[in-house]
Parts: C-alpha cells; sequence; structure tokens
C-alpha cells in the first residue's frame, strides 16, 4: 500500500511518516515529492492508479466528497482518499499538524487496510482516536 499526500498538506508530514510507513512494508511520500504538484485531482488518481497496489491519497480537501467527477475517478481507480476534516486545514501550525497526523496514523494505517478500492475514510481533529468513518465512493 502505499500513501501519497495531496498539496493540502505540507510535504514534511510525509517525511515524518515515511519511517514508520516502511516498519509495515509501506510507502509514504507527497505530489510535491513526486513532481506532481499542480495536477488536478482527476488526473492525479489516473497518473497513480496501479491495479497491484492500493493507493492511499490522504487530503483536506473534503468537498472532493462532493465532486461528481472525482468521485467517479475514484471508484474508476480503486483508490482510498483519506479526507481530513476542516480543522487540518485552518491549523496553521505546522508541527501541530504534524504531530497529529503521527497520533492518527495507526488508526489511519488500519483503517486503509480494512477500506474498500474506491471508498472515502474521514479523519477528525481530535485528541481521542477512533475507526475513522467510511462510505464507498
Amino acid at each position: 500500500m502505499r500513501f501519497i499526500f495531496d498539496e493540502n498538506h505540507p510535504p514534511i508530514m510525509a517525511r515524518v511518516l515515511e519511517p514508520l510507513a516502511v516498519m509495515d512494508g509501506y510507502t509514504v511520500t507527497s505530489v510535491r515529492h513526486l513532481g506532481l504538484a499542480g495536477t488536478k485531482d482527476v488526473d492525479l488518481f489516473q497518473i497513480l492508479a496501479d491495479p497491484t497496489i492500493k493507493t492511499v491519497l490522504i487530503t483536506a480537501d473534503k468537498a472532493m466528497s462532493r465532486r461528481q467527477h472525482e468521485v467517479a475517478a475514484i471508484r474508476e481507480t480503486g483508490a482510498v482518499v483519506v479526507l481530513g476534516v476542516k480543522a487540518w486545514n485552518q491549523q496553521g501550525d505546522t508541527l501541530e499538524r504534524v504531530r497529529m497526523m503521527v497520533w492518527w496514523w495507526p488508526m489511519i494505517l488500519h483503517c486503509s487496510i480494512e477500506a474498500d478500492r474506491g471508498s472515502f475514510l474521514e479523519l477528525p481533529w481530535a485528541n481521542s482516536v477512533k475507526a475513522l468513518r467510511r462510505w464507498r465512493a
């Protein structure tokens, strides 16, 4: 499984989580590290599509779940999308965002493993960790 942070999150999140993911045999990167900054979401799903590996996009773009063309691309490519609630974008302190992502990482990993391809997971901004709400694209 590979985890990719979109442009809503600072690339340092991927760098911090990468060693944790590698311990479990997964990869973490960001669209910026892949040279895909500025790529439209639908195109990004097509570029990242790989039937042999589950791709998990981590974003704070909640509207993605309401844009029909993006939902269709998620369904078609079999991606899993972890949607951070609005507070993820509102938090101006990058260190606090990284801390929260590390705090949530084991649950993100667990829920992503369990998630069907072509689905959404909602990532709250909270200090009490629980299973992520999920729904099909």
